[in-house]
């Protein structure tokens, strides 16, 4: 094992743990702390929390070197000796890189379902009955989408496999017969020393930025529509007690996509840049191995620091310190 493996792996793990421990404890304090108010918002953050814990799961079990050079981007994992635990690895891998589709599509339905909740014309009710578990599955819908460019577009090619495998022993002192990869290359050298476009990478490429751009662009808007309407909230002789819930709410989300934008959105999004513009990452492409395996274990805390409730409920739990009873609650009310 090098050096970076060792670290690698410890940060994997540990992140792991955190990430169990963590969304374990959002999910007990959304059942007993959230206000009624809070309405289906409930379940989409239990949701989302057993999907993150799923999420550091297979990345644990994965252990993925992200890795590029060159005009190639790759995923590797360690090979196992039996041909049949081969098959399963590579489903575990293409599911791992499912993850990150699926992702990015929860930030843009949490920032729809908050602005929905926000204007106050009827249009919450679309996350009603039969038609929240249509808004459950559209994350899974894009996780399918991501896994199917990967299966079609980024399977391992005896042109990709030499051109990265002095790479890879150099790195991560690994031989290609060692290790299993999804991952393509932007451009293969022909006989005459120029590059040649591989149209297959560029489809897969197009339809991962596609998904990133539209998932961005969602948060973006509807990011901006609810910080405005909340602005306007105590205008329209909206209750104190509302307008702290809204704020409350809406830092929160905001933390929860500032997040994914820097340890998700930016890493991931060069990582997939950089090779297509045949510059050097391979340093870089470590690094956001590292970010990847994090994130599960980080994107809570930003609930337990702004939500009052959780963050009073934590006090309480682990410090014995009791809430003010003279502060402005999101759990004071129900009206």
């Amino acid at each position: 094992m090098t050096n970076y493996e060792i670290l690698k792996s410890a940060v994997q793990w540990i992140s792991f743990v955190f990430s169990i421990c963590f969304n374990s404890i959002l999910i007990f304090l959304i059942i007993t702390q959230s206000p009624k108010k809070m309405g289906n918002y409930r379940y989409l953050m239990i949701y989302f929390s057993c999907f993150a814990m799923f999420f550091s799961t297979i990345d644990v079990i994965v252990a993925p070197f992200i890795h590029t050079h060159g005009t190639s981007a790759t995923v590797l994992m360690r090979r196992s000796d039996s041909d049949t635990i081969v098959n399963l690895q590579y489903v575990l891998l293409i599911l791992l890189c499912s993850c990150f589709g699926v992702t990015i599509t929860f930030f843009a339905i949490h920032f729809v379902f908050r602005y929905f909740a926000l204007e106050r014309k009827g249009r919450i009710s679309y996350f009603d009955g039969p038609r929240l578990i249509v808004w459950i599955a559209v994350p899974m819908f894009f996780g399918i989408i991501w896994g199917t460019t990967v299966l079609f577009f980024a399977l391992p090619t005896d042109e990709t496999t030499e051109l990265i495998r002095e790479s890879v022993m150099k790195h991560y002192n690994l031989e290609m017969e060692d290790v299993i990869y999804v991952g393509a290359s932007y451009y293969r050298r022909k006989s005459d020393g120029t590059l040649e476009m591989i149209v297959s990478s560029f489809i897969a490429a197009s339809i991962f930025f596609t998904m990133m751009g539209t998932s961005f662009s969602v948060v973006c808007y509807y990011g901006v529509l609810s910080y405005r309407r909340i602005a306007n909230l105590q205008n329209e002789g909206e209750s104190e007690f509302t307008k702290n819930l809204q704020k409350q709410l809406l830092k929160a989300l905001f933390l929860q996509a500032l997040i994914p934008i820097l340890l998700m959105y930016l890493p991931v999004g060069t990582y997939m840049t950089l090779p297509a513009l045949n510059l050097d990452s391979e340093e870089f492409s470590k690094f956001v191995t590292l970010l990847y395996a994090i994130y599960p274990a980080i994107d809570p805390l930003p609930l337990f620091f702004v939500i009052d409730n959780y963050r009073i409920a934590l006090k309480g739990y682990f410090l014995g310190c009791p809430g003010n009873q003279n502060r402005v609650s999101v759990a004071g009310s129900d009206n």
